[in-house]
């Protein structure tokens, strides 16, 4: 009798199962802990396999830091990567503000929701892109510092506001926010309130620091109707 035989995978979808093991293993165990032997393991792979897509574990973990970053880049920007709700022509301007004020409560939520549903991936993702020679060449903070200098150069945001300053406060800030979470939620709908609590602190604050006074009202009315408690 013959033996049934594993459907034999193409070589993107090994690879992308081998990242997906590594970003768990990453996340359960750090970087001291990720080893080719522990992701061909969780993978489901022979170490030979994984060796054919990386040459080490330096490159499997840099790849695997890339990957996160993509996934960040999708789940929060989506498959078009459209900035403040929709895709804009030209410059922002008051006409603009109403879908700008959706755009960035709704982008807060999912950046928000994703950090706190990946907290131990999203900590090392974030400290590998702080202490990077050029954090631009992550997927994500490349289109997320793109997106703050789109704002701040618009009529509706206040002037001389530092875009660089601002994206290093906000993503410590959103990553950091998990570890409070892990301490004091209690399930997955209490996750998910905090993450949407948080998602609301931030426009509170950018409705003073970032967006000029007209559009005050709006974003208090959003956040009234969406994000309270």
């Amino acid at each position: 009798m013959n033996r049934p035989t594993r459907p034999r995978r193409d070589p993107e979808s090994t690879r992308a199962a081998i990242l997906e093991a590594a970003k768990r293993v990453l996340a359960r165990e750090g970087r001291e802990g990720l080893s080719v032997s522990a992701v061909a393991k969780q993978a489901g792979v022979d170490r030979g396999t994984v060796h054919r897509h990386f040459q080490g574990k330096e490159e499997l973990l840099r790849a695997t830091l890339d990957w996160v970053g993509r996934q960040l880049l999708q789940a929060v920007y989506g498959p078009e990567e459209a900035p403040f709700g929709g895709r804009i022509e030209g410059p922002l301007t008051q006409a603009h503000l109403p879908r700008v004020i959706r755009g960035m409560a709704e982008f807060n939520v999912r950046l928000a929701e994703f950090a706190v549903d990946n907290p131990e991936i999203g900590r090392i993702w974030l400290f590998d892109v702080l202490s990077r020679e050029n954090p631009q060449e992550d997927a994500f903070y490349h289109r997320f510092l793109r997106g703050l200098e789109q704002l701040a150069a618009s009529e509706v945001a206040e002037r001389n506001i530092d875009v660089e300053v601002l994206a290093v406060l906000m993503l410590t800030a959103y990553f950091m926010w998990p570890v409070w979470v892990g301490a004091h939620a209690k399930g997955p709908r209490a996750r998910r309130q905090m993450a949407r609590r948080f998602a609301g602190e931030v426009l509170r604050l950018s409705m003073h620091g970032v967006l000029r006074a007209d559009s005050h009202a709006l974003l208090q009315d959003y956040v009234r109707r969406n994000l309270a408690p």
